[in-house]
């Protein structure tokens, strides 16, 4: 057989090979495209069970996969109708709906756990909707001036709704909306959360012949862990300043803060202060000893001296949440 022959002998072959092959990726590839999936339709309905033509609303479910999964997820049109297409067949789709914001009157979110999906079938599903329930509140410093830009957190306990912030308004106002019925942990923090509040609310998302719940919670004080910390060094002996009574007055409103140091004798006596904004005077009365009489003395500005001369006193400027700090010696 010649060299040319021979070629082309080899070119028919592989031209044979190809053919053969190009149907199995042909088989393979439709075989991927047509793997069985079903898919949901949702339709929104109102808390009367009425069609509830809302556009906007989003509608997802999670799908596993060996590759760590995702949501899925559809849009509904005027209709308030969407569907979710090319699921997997599964018994346990959690399907949530996500209403569209819209002022005041936002719906609340609702959850449909255990969606069955089969092959080959669109599963119907109606997804009631209510209007949401509304809670503000306020957020005061301890002078009672406005909190401004404060994270608020509010946390369904039943999971329906998720965990959502806010921020406090000029006014310290904050405002949740489209909450579903549920009960609320609301919470908040100093801005290193070092301390912080939490409180609770229930509310009714719209019900047939009820309106919503519109809670007005009442003012919350939010207080960082202390405007301002006094710690006293004793003198030489110590035993003086242990459970002695620090003070601060107010020197605008004569109004008075005290409290007593603890610890062990010989080392620095510290106590802390939760008070208003203001120019404060500082005090330190000594415990009476058998060897020494109990004496008052005030801050002068400086670490020493103090003075037992109240005339002398040196006011301390205290912010809110400024967490000033100053050290005194006890002569």
């Amino acid at each position: 057989m010649t060299k040319t022959g021979t070629r082309t002998t080899l070119a028919a072959l592989l031209a044979t090979l190809a053919l053969a092959v190009l149907p199995a990726q042909a088989a393979t590839a439709a075989l991927a495209i047509t793997a069985p999936t079903g898919s949901i339709g949702v339709q929104l309905v109102d808390v009367a069970g009425s069609p509830l033509a809302l556009a906007g609303a989003t509608a997802s479910v999670y799908v596993p996969t060996p590759e760590g999964g995702g949501f899925r997820r559809a849009t509904t049109d005027s209709a308030g109708r969407a569907v979710i297409a090319d699921l997997p067949p599964t018994p346990y789709y959690d399907l949530t709906v996500e209403p569209p914001s819209a002022g005041s009157a936002t719906y609340a979110r609702t959850r449909i756990d255990s969606v069955g999906v089969s092959a080959g079938i669109s599963t119907a599903v109606t997804a009631e909707l209510a209007k949401g329930a509304t809670v503000t509140g306020k957020l005061t410093g301890p002078s009672g001036a406005p909190l401004v830009g404060t994270k608020v957190t509010v946390e369904g306990m039943g999971y329906v709704f998720p965990e959502v912030d806010t921020t406090t308004d000029q006014t310290g106002r904050y405002t949740f909306i489209g909450l579903a019925s549920d009960v609320y942990k609301l919470f908040t923090g100093d801005q290193n959360f070092r301390t912080s509040l939490s409180w609770m609310t229930r509310v009714y998302a719209e019900r047939p012949g009820a309106a919503p719940s519109r809670v007005a919670l009442s003012t919350r004080l939010i207080h960082t862990a202390y405007d301002i910390g006094v710690g006293v060094n004793p003198p030489a002996d110590g035993a003086a300043t242990v459970g002695a009574t620090v003070t601060l007055t107010n020197v605008a409103t004569g109004a008075t803060s005290a409290q007593r140091t603890g610890g062990v004798a010989g080392v620095l006596q510290p106590v802390k202060f939760a008070v208003p904004t203001g120019n404060y005077t500082v005090s330190v009365r000594t415990v009476a000893t058998m060897s020494t009489p109990s004496r008052t003395w005030w801050y002068t500005g400086q670490l020493t001296p103090m003075t037992a001369d109240a005339r002398a006193a040196v006011p301390k400027y205290v912010e809110f949440s400024s967490a000033v700090g100053l050290y005194a010696k006890v002569p």
